[in-house]
């Protein structure tokens, strides 16, 4: 018993390590270099090519004489994009539902004002490039309004000429769908040349997180070859770099956001170039703040007949929503070590499958709904743990004999290891003991760790806590700022290790003790650096676990008076034995 409690607190206590080391000191990419030229001007549309491109053919730029900028707005209760009628480019994708942190009053914004490119075009033929970023468009639209009942719609653009070749795209919206189905074809081009094309991602996501949120950390490019994410995270791209493919899907993300291009034909991505860009400096709370930048664009080669199909999609990292968009989407996000993910995986998935419903199905406030599953939890793995309590008090009732006999065994057969364990299994027998039930009733008190394990990556990037304010928490993604709930979450702790012990008449060693107020204390570490949505759930676990913990110390007790009488019986009948004995010999 003494090696499975040393096995148990070896894992906990390495696992609370664990987190308060990731919480309190995040992994940071150490900041690159800068180039000092601003990212807009070391992308001018027409001079300056992607990392292993050819150089670009003359066309007619962006300040075309006679035909001015318009844009066209495209509404639904979720989004609100802008496209522009020069490159037919993404200039703007506002999310009505998620309040931005850098803009008051604002929503966020996912296209950042140094990059209002995104999405458009440019074509690599042979050794010559026509660039589609600055030509004008004509859209069939002047806005598009969608409502919640409303059909798909569509948005039309079609270029003027660069050289004999002309560009047609459609855009198809949904009024509940951040996914955008966009499908283009290339007309007049060279017959018996393989097009490539080129998609212009952007430079990141335009800041709208608080700092607390640490989404500059997460801003990465993305990619998915079916086996698993390519990731370059843009704080560490220094230099012109190279996302391999073939990629069914790419994009950039950071910690609750995504702009992601999937492919929907047979062709995909070739690679995705990237290049360093200059870092945005923005204002927030009076800090000025820095947001890292990159540049990068997908390249995949035409269809036949010069056409694509491609889905955009411009949202939030919504599990249900990204796995609706199919192509392992939701694999953006994966959650926790690469190691850990089997494992992590289908709990977080079930986690917050369960989470959603609760939220949906009975109209639950998340605060509410975070306390509620706390106590599931708890209720669930109540079996489980009243079975590991029960294995263990009827171990602790046979260990004085079983140490005993033990002891003789070893000291009568030390020379003699197969006859050493043959006694030893006839005495486990003796007494009805399984030697493997001494671990396995152990082991139901680990179950609930992959579940703790899981919350703590799930609540690090689910965005349904972001913003939800409850009680006097402003944001449940955020910490507490009043800290109460780390205060309450270390004094529940100790008092349940004091009703465990204390409450229960077991004896303490020096390991109990020290247990009994070390724990506690290291695990504040890491409580007071987490968001305040983790802190709830677990001061709901540990709420729900009183009743639980004061039953089983109860039961205990009582088993360990009845043994203490048993024990006492067991003297007094032995010395009346010796009586009658010692009589005779006089």
């Amino acid at each position: 018993m003494d090696q499975t409690k040393r096995l148990i607190l070896f894992i906990v206590l390495s696992t609370a390590f664990i987190f308060a080391w990731e919480a309190l000191f995040p992994r940071t990419p150490p900041a690159p270099v800068r180039p000092p030229a601003d990212s807009a001007a070391a992308s001018s549309p027409a001079r300056t090519p992607a990392p292993g491109l050819p150089a670009s053919l003359p066309f007619t730029g962006p300040s075309q004489p006679g035909q001015p900028e318009r844009f066209v707005h495209v509404r639904s209760p979720l989004y609100d994009y802008r496209f522009s009628t020069r490159g037919a480019a993404l200039n703007a994708a506002t999310l009505p539902r998620f309040s931005s942190y850098v803009q008051d009053g604002g929503s966020v914004q996912l296209v950042p004002r140094s990059a209002r490119d995104v999405l458009a075009r440019r074509l690599v033929v042979g050794r010559d490039t026509l660039d589609f970023r600055g030509v004008h468009f004509t859209p069939d639209a002047a806005s598009l309004v969608l409502r919640e009942s409303d059909g798909p719609r569509q948005l039309r653009f079609v270029s003027d000429p660069v050289g004999s070749v002309r560009a047609e795209l459609t855009y198809t919206f949904r009024p509940n769908d951040y996914a955008v189905d966009v499908q283009g074809r290339f007309t007049g081009l060279p017959a018996g040349v393989q097009p490539q094309m080129v998609t212009e991602l952007g430079t990141g996501l335009a800041p709208h997180d608080s700092p607390e949120h640490g989404s500059a950390n997460e801003l990465a490019v993305v990619g998915w070859n079916r086996e698993r994410v390519e990731r370059e995270a843009i704080r560490g791209i220094q230099a012109p770099d190279t996302l391999a493919g073939p990629l069914v899907w790419t994009g950039i993300k950071d910690r609750y956001f995504l702009i992601a291009l999937i492919n929907a034909g047979r062709e995909q991505f070739s690679r995705v170039e990237m290049e360093p860009a200059r870092d945005i400096k923005y204002t927030l709370n009076g800090d000025t703040l820095q947001s890292p930048r990159a540049r990068a664009r997908a390249v995949q080669p035409l269809g036949a007949g010069g056409t694509f199909r491609q889905q955009a999609y411009l949202g939030p990292q919504e599990h249900a929503r990204l796995a609706a968009v199919g192509h392992e989407l939701e694999e953006v996000n994966p959650y926790g070590y690469r190691w850990l993910r089997p494992v992590v995986r289908p709990i977080a998935a079930a986690v917050l499958w369960t989470l959603n419903g609760l939220h949906n199905t009975l109209g639950l406030h998340y605060g509410w709904v975070l306390i509620l599953f706390g106590f599931l939890v708890r209720g669930v793995t109540w079996p489980l743990n009243a079975r590991a309590m029960r294995a263990q008090m009827k171990n602790m009732a046979v260990q004085p004999v079983l140490q005993s006999r033990m002891k003789e065994i070893q000291e009568k057969h030390r020379g003699d290891p197969a006859k050493m364990n043959a006694e030893m299994m006839a005495l486990y027998q003796e007494l009805g003991v399984n030697p493997l039930s001494m671990m396995s009733g152990c082991l139901p008190l680990l179950i609930p760790m992959p579940v703790m394990i899981t919350l703590f990556f799930v609540f690090q990037s689910a965005i349904e806590f972001r913003g939800t304010s409850f009680a006097w928490f402003p944001d449940l993604s955020l910490r507490d700022p009043l800290y109460l709930l780390p205060v309450f979450l270390v004094v529940s702790m100790f008092g349940l290790q004091w009703v465990s012990t204390k409450l229960s008449g077991m004896e303490q060693n020096e390991q109990t003790r020290m247990m009994m107020y070390m724990m506690p204390v290291m695990m504040g570490m890491f409580f007071f650096a987490m968001p305040s949505g983790l802190n709830l759930y677990y001061a709901s676990t540990n709420v729900a676990s009183f009743p639980q913990q004061i039953l089983i110390a109860n039961e205990r007790r009582r088993a360990t008076e009845k043994q203490k009488a048993e024990q006492k019986v067991a003297v007094k009948h032995d010395a009346l034995k010796r009586i009658p004995a010692n009589r005779k010999r006089k």
